[in-house]
């Protein structure tokens, strides 16, 4: 059951003013507990020789960091949540949702960036680290990154299918953004004019 998030809004207040409201600690969970999962893998050496302790608290910030940003820190900051639910037939249904154009508007940028960069960067630094394991053949924390990478890459793939719009499949949006851009290119190459000469006092030009 997926849901075209412009036909959705999600009445999470009522009052317009509310939505631009800032959300400090919203913003702080949505980057502490993945901060901390990493940095604990990355200095856990240093403190302590047991692996089981240290998987224990890793695994620990990732689940909590995964509960916070999949039921708080998306809803609040951009306007998006997704959830999955076993309908009676014992079928699994997937729901992404987002607010309406003109609702979403309102949220704060500055929060929005922070929410997209915390959500995109640290599963870039969890694959740097999985293939660092994997080439020094540490089996167990291998195991570790790849549960990092499983709860940072749900959180991931949930919101933006949500912020593409859930009722197309992800590849489908990414294969039709790319041909957009290769056919945008080329009609821009048909339409350039022949290159001329810049002008002496001129750094740079435009181009069309």
């Amino acid at each position: 059951m997926m849901r075209n998030p412009d036909d959705v809004a999600l009445h999470f207040s009522d009052d317009a003013n509310a939505l631009t409201r800032k959300h400090p600690l919203a913003v702080l969970f949505h980057l502490a507990f993945r901060s901390l999962a990493l940095i604990t893998y990355l200095l856990c050496g240093w403190f302590s020789n047991s692996f089981i302790s240290s998987f224990v608290s890793i695994v620990l910030f990732l689940s909590l960091d995964f509960w916070t940003v999949k039921n708080i820190t998306g809803r609040l900051l951009v306007g998006l949540r997704w959830w999955n639910y076993v309908d009676d037939e014992g079928k699994s249904h997937w729901v992404f949702e987002s607010r309406k154009a003109e609702e979403a508007s309102l949220t704060d940028a500055a929060e929005a960036q922070v929410f997209w960069l915390g959500l995109i960067i640290c599963p870039v630094i969890w694959t740097i680290l999985l293939f660092i394991s994997f080439f020094r053949l540490n089996v167990k924390w291998f195991v570790v990154v790849i549960v990092a990478l499983v709860l940072n890459g749900a959180n991931l793939y949930g919101y933006l299918r949500c912020r593409v719009g859930g009722n197309e499949s992800f590849g489908t949006v990414v294969s039709n953004m790319m041909g957009r851009q290769v056919i945008s290119n080329m009609f821009n190459s048909f339409r350039k004019k022949p290159e001329q000469a810049a002008p002496p006092n001129r750094g740079f030009t435009n181009t069309v």
